[in-house]
């Protein structure tokens, strides 16, 4: 299963969620480490890691996918 994390620079959160959450988008879309963005993992250990470094003040878990 992937995970994906969502970081919104602009609300300084960063949101968990699970491959076939509705929320994930359904095609690639651009995404830059500094301004926010969608990113993959693999692996749900990867993905908290990452959420812990990106930089924001707010981190939650998904409320339609639970994660």
């Amino acid at each position: 299963m992937t995970y994906w994390i969502h970081i919104a620079r602009s609300i300084d959160r960063v949101t968990l969620h699970r491959d076939r959450c509705s929320e994930v988008p359904s095609h690639s879309t651009s995404s830059d480490f500094w301004e926010g963005g969608w990113f993959d993992y693999p692996d749900k250990e990867r993905a908290l890691r990452a959420m812990e470094q990106a930089g924001t003040n707010a981190q939650r878990h998904c409320p339609l996918c639970k994660p």
